[in-house]
């Protein structure tokens, strides 16, 4: 699907929070209606592939840890994903050119010398060139059209009223408990790939460099920063 200057705008929008009203998306210069309309087609084209919601694993004592792998010299990316799984559940898992791939593991116990060590070990003889404990929420939840169900709907399925569900999602939100995105299809998008950059801070540069990147995502598909 080729994708104009509109479609570019809504999909970083979305990826932002993809329960953003249609009627707010329209400020750029569309009718709602109009905004409808091209989210339903970027889904039926595979554009959109899912809606989701991320849960902070670090809001209910667990930790993200990533893992990139150079997968070499007969282990295929099949058996890494075996392996790690061995150590957390698996997030997510990325196998990408360069014969690379990155894991997300959710992990208990505190990532010290011998849990690492022991990763190292179990996923030889590939090697192992990083390993990195993020507060990044990856565990992603395939909610479909879900995601975007209507504030009605929600308080009626958990029996509380609108206003309070309303306060009780935006909470979850501003807290990092939560936060609502999308799945977009490189495949299906001509003349787009996707690329990621990933980018070690201090923590105290977090606000500093998310914002940087945010500012810049708007002009891109989507940007995540990983701390």
């Amino acid at each position: 699907m080729i994708l104009d200057k509109n479609d570019l705008t809504i999909l970083p929008t979305l990826a932002r929070d993809c329960r953003t009203s249609y009627g707010s998306i329209a400020q750029i210069g569309l009718t709602p209606k109009s905004v409808k309309a091209r989210v339903k087609k970027m889904v039926r084209n595979g554009v959109i592939e899912k809606f989701i919601v991320r849960v902070n694993p670090v809001a209910f004592g667990y930790r993200t840890v990533l893992v990139l792998v150079k997968t070499s010299h007969g282990i295929t990316k099949d058996d890494v994903i075996q392996r790690v799984k061995e150590y957390g559940d698996l997030a997510y898992h990325v196998y990408h050119m360069g014969s690379t791939s990155v894991a997300a593991l959710i992990i208990k116990k505190p990532l010290d010398d011998n849990i690492i060590q022991s990763l190292n070990e179990r996923l030889k003889p590939a090697i192992v060139i990083n390993i990195a404990v993020t507060e990044l929420s990856v565990a992603s939840t395939d909610l479909s059209e879900g995601a975007r169900v209507e504030i009605s709907d929600i308080a009626k399925e958990v029996g509380i009223s609108e206003k309070t569900t309303t306060r009780r999602l935006n909470r979850m939100k501003e807290g990092r408990l939560l936060d609502f995105s999308l799945q977009c299809s490189p495949a299906a998008m001509i003349g787009y790939i996707q690329f990621v950059i990933p980018i070690t801070v201090a923590k105290f540069h977090y606000h500093n460099v998310l914002d940087r990147m945010k500012m810049y995502s708007r002009k891109q598909i989507s940007c995540t920063v990983l701390v």
